[in-house]
């Protein structure tokens, strides 16, 4: 067993289960389409605050993508394997959290321009957004990890994964939608991507570690 064959193993997986991407894409659209339909589909209304929705359905939506991500490998005695075979359950994990990541960005890039269209997006904050997302996500995804490693072993764990997660997405919510809206003023954005770079770097080096020590705990 060798990270590759893991990782090649993930990727078959996530193409197998298609269904769990498209639930939580489909939950991502649904979210947006609610605030035209229940709250008030004004213009007006729904332009200023179109990329704010977009980033609150992306971070329900990525809460949902990788929900139970772990659960089978503690009920099927992977995270064991992984270790008799030497690998480190930390570099496992992110290979992990990469591939779900990709699978869910790709198509979610491609419903933004509809969804922002259906909320009035400016189309000159359409790219920006966009690109928000491309830099914010993986945060969400790692951070979304250390809460799914958390409640493998619960057969219902999915509030108590919102209550630990939706506190820590809080700052990517709020530089990002900064970014959009200062590119929106046309005022200095550099700050927001900067801070969110510094958030990915950290979550890169920290997520892994508190996933594999939750794991190994769950393990034994």
């Amino acid at each position: 067993m060798t990270y590759f064959s893991v990782l090649q193993a993930e990727c078959r997986l996530a193409l197998r289960r298609k269904q769990d991407i498209a639930n939580s894409l489909l939950f991502f659209v649904v979210v947006i389409m609610l605030f035209p339909i229940g709250v008030s589909a004004s213009p007006s209304f729904l332009a200023p605050a179109s990329s704010g929705i977009i980033w609150c359905a992306a971070c329900l939506a990525s809460m949902l993508a990788l929900d139970g991500v772990f659960r089978e490998d503690l009920s099927d005695g992977s995270i064991d394997q992984w270790r008799i075979n030497g690998l480190m359950v930390a570099f496992v994990v992110l290979g992990k959290v990469l591939i779900r990541w990709v699978t869910f960005i790709v198509p979610l890039l491609v419903l933004v321009p509809f969804c922002g269209f259906a909320l009035s997006l400016p189309p000159s904050l359409m790219l920006d957004t966009i690109f928000s997302l491309l830099v914010g996500t993986p945060t969400l995804f790692l951070l979304a990890a250390i809460g799914a490693s958390v409640t493998a072993t619960l057969r219902n764990g999915a509030v108590l994964m919102i209550l630990i997660v939706v506190p820590l997405y809080l700052p990517v919510l709020i530089f990002s939608t900064g970014y959009v809206k200062a590119s929106d003023l046309g005022v200095p954005s550099n700050g927001q991507i900067a801070l969110l770079l510094a958030f990915l770097l950290v979550t890169l080096v920290l997520s892994p570690f508190f996933c594999s020590v939750s794991l190994k705990a769950s393990a034994e």
